[in-house]
């Protein structure tokens, strides 16, 4: 115990005081998450623990030691102490004294993360007691780790996706291919929903362990009507945790694939966001589910997420529209498409004497690119869509993510007119350590090198990533591309959130923290 303890454990905020952890991994193999089954299962799930560490006197050894909280918060927390026999359940109501030690060592495990009704701190006291007459207390305050997203640009260890048959066989020997050579790990999930990312989020939580900082992946299973997600709980294992908020709500038919997770995404680390910022779509009135939305609010960290208007899309999922890719610069680019470079394109080729050239090959909208030139309706709906919906976009997010022009890359790309992808859409990609993987637009062949993959090579050229074009005709189709039929599991940042937030931590004692005073 030194005085940096005995000052700071009475206060709590995100960069200052002691951490536990929702503890959702599972560390004995039933399938359960630790949260629910009221033990410590080995010293495995000892690590997952808060240590308080309560320290007596001589004077006060012979009193009756009693934990309390300020509220009720049994179904937030469970609190256990150590003993001869194993790690025992402690009465957390006041009423029922621990079981005497010179040293009394407690385990404090939460069950949730903050959220709308819990702002995810704890207020722990212990009381001594002398013939039912309260002697001493002492107190500490214990907060929640929040759970974090991971953005594109993050390191990979794992790259999920469905083997959906022949259909997609040649995506999926694509996919090994190129993940061999990564350091990642590809999970096929054969016969497994068709939109993997639409299934969880695979996020992490950050917590301090003996002096060090542990990262543990933990994935939120989507609420989808009429869809059974039980892939995220198929990763359950230990040092991997599950958790869901809130349930499937019933949504009209235009939006009824808001509350899929291809529709709730981060942005890397920004200027005053260093661990990201959320972002989400939202049609009209009806966006994520609000339950989620409040959720990221209560993690306190990425947020507030910032809308983006999706209303114009046949799906309206964020990530047809926005994701991030890594620079030579170290600032993030932001790729977002653009229906008037796409037109841009097709003028470019037109001019340059291509106009019976195919493009959207092999699609049901093949045709060539003077017919696409001659239909007006769609080349003003694609400009309307820059002018009225792009443009005040780009100005919007300028601002909420504090990007420079030189920071946006507008990506050429076409919709139809209900709102879906007229060719394979670049934007919604996947980075993998130094690859990306990008839908094989199907543009003009010129020289026998495709026009449209040239034009993004250069877009993207300060990214230093290698570009892998992926035939994903199957998921064109079904009117999705690349981002939407993968998911990934992604390393935490090196450096600690709390850090992130605050340069002085000189105060900041976590996991051996010690509740004492009692003199």
């Amino acid at each position: 115990m030194d005085e940096a303890d005995k000052s700071g454990r009475e206060k709590w905020s995100l960069s200052e005081g002691a951490l536990m952890l929702f503890n959702n991994d599972d560390d004995n193999g039933d399938r359960i998450p630790d949260w629910r089954d009221g033990d410590v299962n080995g010293e495995s799930d000892v690590e997952d623990l808060a240590i308080v560490n309560i320290q007596l006197a001589e004077n006060y050894r012979d009193a009756q030691i009693y934990i309390s909280t300020d509220t009720d918060v049994t179904s937030y927390i469970n609190v256990f102490q150590k003993t001869e026999s194993g790690w025992q359940p402690v009465d957390i109501s006041g009423t029922e004294a621990l079981i005497p030690r010179e040293k009394i060592v407690l385990g404090v495990e939460a069950k949730q993360f903050a959220d709308r009704n819990w702002k995810g701190v704890v207020n722990l006291k212990a009381i001594a007691e002398k013939n039912g007459r309260q002697i001493a207390s002492d107190s500490i305050q214990i907060g929640v780790v929040p759970w974090l997203m991971s953005p594109n640009t993050a390191a990979v260890k794992e790259l999920h996706v469905s083997e959906r048959g022949y259909a997609n066989q040649e995506f999926i020997d694509k996919i090994r291919e190129i993940i061999e050579k990564t350091g990642a790990t590809a999970k096929i999930n054969p016969g497994g929903t068709t939109w993997m990312q639409d299934t969880q989020e695979i996020g992490y939580v950050q917590f301090p362990s003996q002096g060090k900082m542990r990262n543990m992946n933990v994935a939120l299973k989507a609420n989808r009507p009429g869809e059974n997600d039980r892939y995220a709980r198929s990763l359950l294992k230990e040092n991997f945790g599950w958790f869901e908020v809130g349930k499937p709500r019933q949504l009209d038919p235009l939006n009824r694939w808001a509350d899929a997770y291809g529709n709730l995404e981060v942005t890397p680390p920004l200027p005053g966001y260093p661990m990201g910022r959320v972002y989400y779509g939202k049609a009209g009135e009806v966006g994520m589910n609000p339950d989620i939305i409040d959720f990221i609010k209560a993690q306190r960290i990425q947020g507030p997420p910032v809308d983006v208007d999706t209303s114009w899309l046949m799906i309206r999922h964020v990530d047809e529209i926005i994701s991030f890719i890594p620079s030579k610069f170290g600032k993030p680019l932001m790729l977002i498409v653009s229906p008037e470079a796409g037109v841009k394109l097709l003028e470019e080729l037109s001019e340059e004497g291509y106009g019976q050239a195919a493009i959207n090959r092999g699609l049901s909208t093949q045709t060539t690119v003077r017919a696409a030139l001659k239909n007006s309706k769609l080349i003003q709906h694609n400009l309307y869509l820059q002018r009225e919906k792009l443009n005040p976009l780009i100005e919007k997010l300028k601002q909420e993510f504090n990007l420079s022009d030189d920071q946006i890359i507008q990506v050429p790309a076409m919709f139809g007119y209900s709102g879906y992808s007229w060719w394979p859409n670049m934007v919604n990609s996947v980075v993998i350590n130094g690859e990306l993987l990008v839908s094989n637009p199907g543009g003009a062949l010129i020289n026998g090198r495709d026009y449209t993959e040239e034009k993004f090579r250069r877009l993207v050229a300060d990214s230093s990533l290698n570009i892998n074009f992926m035939d994903d005709g199957y998921y064109q189709q079904l009117r999705g591309n690349v981002h939407d039929a993968t998911n990934t599991t992604r390393l935490g940042k090196n450096h600690p959130f709390w850090e992130s937030l605050s340069d002085n931590m000189s105060e900041f004692r976590v996991q051996n923290l010690d509740v004492t005073g009692m003199r």
